[in-house]
């Protein structure tokens, strides 16, 4: 799906050295992909054409891919993939090269914010472009603009602040601006992106940045101002500041249509829906789909790569009893052996156990086994017991599920960088921070009314909040909770300065116990056992009869509770301070105006200023 329409007119540009005219017959990809800005033809902003070419090109190059499952930032005590150079501290200089490692498009972001620059001042003295054109699309570049600048300071602290265009031999040839200003310009390319954006977008340009978009943008950035990893002092006006930009996102994503959608499991499932506020777009077609969908689903039901998202025992033990309770509540209820019963129905629809429904390949009755033995799964690929129920399409065939970047396939499910949801939780995480905590309630009560956790005795569970310091425990274990598997956790527990929370990620599995046994009917069968995974005469397993919610059925065929084990094996976890901002890779801190980070290797910077 593309971002910007094509109005089929001819395109011009010049290239570095020959200056030579270009027709449109060129790919989209291959536009502007110059090293010299002022070898581009300044006619170009006159033709939206032209301009929404340059455009798509730097939506694919910004708004953020699914995850990449083991990536550092995605990994936490949430899911089985893991960087274990991040856990086990063992980072060096040019670990984190987010912010690039060459001089090229894909490989430095400096020139994802020449392109915005370029555009910027392309728009603004080189273009005959009506006003309202001009203005909408100079609010797309001054977004994208301000994305690419929070991720880099999110992770670096303060970087090079270049906000005009430069040749190559000027780009960074400047220090590191202060991170104070840094904050200060993404918030005001916000505001710019504000005020010149629509509410909405065409069916057809779905995918484009919004006003809500970009408010529910400045929420964020100013409350990750206000976080721990850049105000470890806790000044109190930066979290009033985060709350009042909140407030005005909440308030422009209700005016502008957004809401919670109303079925929590169909979020990803249900394109373009009331909650998505910043989405990057897939099809099934060739070129601009995801295989998410075969790498996330168990052996048994894909053809190709599989067991990735695996749910840990840890981010099982996180979500509350189905009155909001947490487990270890005395009146929760909670019950050791049969674990996902009475929970947050948020559970049952994101975690698949062991003989849980999960009505993959359109199979309505279709249970997922991982027990000790199962034959259905390929040996090695049940790593913590559990599976990943969220982002997958249950009517799709093993078949359908692969993605192949020459055919197409698999679910072309679009990755929600940004719902709803988070504005409304980083509300009520800067209204609690502010000493507002019927308002903080208020709002994390909305997220568990959608999830359809019932009021019971306790307020949704929102009683065992009393004051501002378990009322912050309680939203980070929403979040955990309400974003599983959406690759959040890592940058909560980031900017909250919570490393330390990440434990050992555990799996939970069962084995069968006599006269039940697991596995394939052998060659010469024992009297008197019982083999769950054997098909009789019938085709009937006697897995697929027991009723596993009946504990003493349950207790019968399994040895209970599971064992629990770490997936760590001999290794500890330890995650150092300093890995709360990293150093830049050696690419760029080769320059010498540029300093390198404090608490690395001949580190100066502060970024906490």
């Amino acid at each position: 799906m593309r971002y910007i329409k094509n109005t089929g007119k001819a395109m011009v540009i010049a290239t570095l050295a020959l200056f030579t005219v270009l027709s449109a017959c060129k790919k989209d990809s291959e536009f502007f992909d110059i090293e010299d800005p002022q070898g581009i033809d300044s006619r170009i902003w006159s033709d939206q054409g032209a301009v929404g070419l340059f455009l798509n090109r730097t939506y694919g190059l910004v708004i953020p891919q699914w995850p990449t499952l083991g990536g550092i930032h995605n990994t936490s005590d949430e899911l089985n993939n893991a960087n274990t150079a991040f856990l086990y501290g063992t980072l060096v200089e040019n670990s984190v090269t987010d912010i690039g490692t060459g001089n090229g498009i894909t490989t430095n972001r400096y020139f994802d914010i020449r392109r915005c620059n370029i555009a910027i001042e392309g728009l603004n003295t080189n273009s005959t472009l009506p006003e309202v054109t001009r203005t909408t699309l100079k609010g797309q570049f001054f977004f994208l603009r301000a994305f690419v600048y929070f991720r880099l300071v999110s992770l670096y602290g303060g970087v090079p602040l270049i906000l005009q265009s430069q040749t190559l031999e000027d780009e960074l040839n400047v220090p590191r601006a202060k991170t104070s200003e840094c904050i200060a310009a993404i918030v005001k390319d916000l505001d710019s992106a504000i005020a010149y954006l629509p509410a909405t977008w065409p069916t057809s340009d779905k995918g484009r940045i919004t006003r809500a978009a970009a408010s529910a943008t400045k929420g964020k950035v100013l409350m990750y101002w206000a976080s721990p990893q850049f105000n470890p002092t806790n000044i109190a006006s930066r979290w009033e500041d985060a709350y009042q930009a909140n407030l005005a996102a909440y308030n422009q994503c209700i005016a502008d249509g957004h809401s919670l959608f109303p079925t929590y499991a169909n979020i990803f499932t249900t394109e373009d829906n009331v909650e998505v506020l910043l989405v990057r777009k897939y099809s099934a077609a060739r070129d601009v789909g995801t295989n998410t969908e075969a790498i996330t689903r168990p052996d048994s039901e894909t053809d190709g790569a599989s067991g990735s998202n695996q749910p840990t025992w840890n981010l099982v033990q996180a979500y509350t009893m189905s009155d909001g309770l947490p487990t270890n509540h005395a009146s929760s209820g909670y019950n050791n052996i049969m674990f996902w019963q009475n929970r947050d129905p948020r559970f049952a629809a994101s975690i698949a156990y062991n003989g849980g429904v999960w009505p993959l390949s359109g199979k309505a009755t279709r249970k997922q086994w991982s027990h000790t033995g199962v034959p259905d799964e390929a040996a090695g690929t049940i790593v913590t017991g559990f599976y990943c129920k969220r982002l997958t399409n249950n009517t799709l065939t093993p078949a359908q599920s692969v993605y192949n970047s020459n055919s197409g396939g698999g679910s072309g499910m679009d990755w929600i960088e940004m719902r709803f949801a988070e504005v409304v939780l980083n509300l009520a995480e800067c209204a609690n921070e502010t000493n507002r905590l019927t308002e903080a309630k208020d709002n994390v009560r909305r997220i568990r009314q959608r999830a359809g956790i019932v009021v019971g005795s306790f307020d949704y569970g929102l009683d065992v909040a009393a004051d501002m310091a378990s009322m912050r425990s309680l939203i980070l274990n929403e979040r955990m909770v309400e974003f599983a598997m959406e690759g959040k956790r890592y940058w909560d527990l980031r900017r909250t300065r919570n490393y330390g929370l990440i434990s050992a990620r555990q799996s939970y599995k069962l084995a069968a116990k006599l006269p039940y046994v697991a596995g394939n009917l052998p060659a010469n069968p024992v009297a008197g056992r019982i083999y769950i995974d054997a098909p009789d005469a019938f085709g009937v397993r006697p897995r697929d009869t027991a009723n596993l919610n009946n504990q003493s059925v349950y207790t019968a065929i399994y040895t209970t509770p599971g064992t629990i084990a770490s997936l760590e094996g001999s290794n500890v976890i330890s995650i150092p301070a300093k890995y709360y901002f990293y150093p830049f890779p050696n690419f760029f801190s080769q320059n010498f105006f540029l300093e390198q980070t404090s608490g690395w290797i001949n580190g100066t910077f502060d970024p906490l200023q």
